[in-house]
């Protein structure tokens, strides 16, 4: 989500800065060739980043950008729409294809470009969300009654599939060098929890405090879980849950709060409405600091993924409700 080169590359200084001071990180904004709407997902600590581009015949593809701009796009065989979400430190990229027939299956790109597609056995869909250092891969598959359930594939293929206790619908966001998983579930009365997996199979579920919906989005490698939930019905707010289980809200002053993704350090990075109409993206530091962004032009803007060198990725909307990528860098 045959090689092709970068369509633009523009670098632009950090709309604005709140909440602490420092030198002024850049923004880089780019698209595939091609591209009518790029999304970024996942970036590692290289900064190579992915994600996936619509072309002007609504199709869609995965891409991996380099560190040095080069964008490589590319479909497993047989793919008809590909969507590519997740990155690891060596580069292999972890997504989801459907074919002509309509039928989804995952798939993990090594690093030298070689597909390999993958199904959860019974499954008539199957998407990777997540890939860690390893190679183990989290994600989601449909059952034969369109139920949706959570899985993890090992490094050597094999796969396990879990929910958590009363789950009709399960999403697996993101895994951890260690193997614990996060994600979000929806009950019977069709609420929605967080939940992490630990390595040996155990499942905790959590709200924050007030919560009328929950989705954990992202974990690091302490154990450190981000993500956002409703309050009361009446907004969208960020939080953290510390390894021992503290949950700590947290909102930029804006309308709402998308927190999506932690960094080995601790800081998070997402998107927040600034009560004007913008929504703007946002990194939080470990400290809870908060410097928010936006690139020159957009009207909606958010931060899909921090790397351990806080450099974020993610895309925005410019003033004609086209998508565009970007990654900020520098401290």
């Amino acid at each position: 989500m045959p090689a092709k080169s970068v369509l633009m590359s523009v670098t632009f200084a950090i709309a604005s800065v709140t909440g602490m001071a420092s030198a002024k990180p850049v923004i880089t904004t780019f698209d595939p060739l091609g591209s009518t709407d790029t999304y970024v997902f996942s970036i590692n600590d290289a900064g190579a980043l992915t994600g996936y581009y619509v072309d002007s015949n609504f199709a869609y593809h995965g891409f991996v950008r380099a560190p040095d701009g080069t964008i490589t796009a590319f479909d497993p065989s047989g793919s008809v729409y590909t969507i590519a979400n997740g990155i690891n430190s060596a580069g292999a990229i972890a997504g989801g294809y459907w074919d002509s027939t309509g039928a989804g299956h995952g798939y993990v790109r090594a690093p030298d470009g070689t597909i390999t597609s993958f199904d959860v056995s019974g499954a008539r869909g199957t998407t990777a969300n997540a890939i860690n250092r390893a190679g183990a891969i989290a994600g989601n598959y449909t059952d034969g009654s369109f139920v949706v359930h959570g899985f993890v594939r090992a490094v050597d293929g094999t796969v396990a599939t879990f929910d958590p206790s009363g789950s009709i619908f399960t999403v697996a966001n993101s895994i951890n060098d260690k193997g614990a998983i996060v994600g979000f579930y929806e009950d019977s009365n069709h609420v929605d929890h967080g939940f992490v997996r630990e390595p040996d199979g155990t499942i905790t579920a959590f709200d924050p405090q007030g919560s009328s919906s929950t989705k954990a989005t992202g974990i690091n490698s302490s154990g450190s879980i981000v993500g956002s939930y409703d309050y009361m019905n009446k907004s969208e707010r960020g939080f953290v849950r510390a390894p021992d289980g503290t949950i700590t809200p947290f909102d930029p002053k804006g309308a709402y709060t998308v927190a999506a993704g932690i960094n080995r350090g601790g800081a998070i990075t997402g998107g927040h409405d600034d009560r004007s109409g913008i929504e703007r993206g946002f990194e939080r530091t470990p400290a809870g600091k908060f410097r928010t962004f936006a690139p020159s032009g957009s009207t909606d803007a958010g931060g899909n993924a921090i790397n351990d060198k806080d450099s974020v990725a993610g895309n925005y909307d410019d003033n004609n409700l086209v998508s565009h990528g970007f990654v900020r860098s520098g401290r």
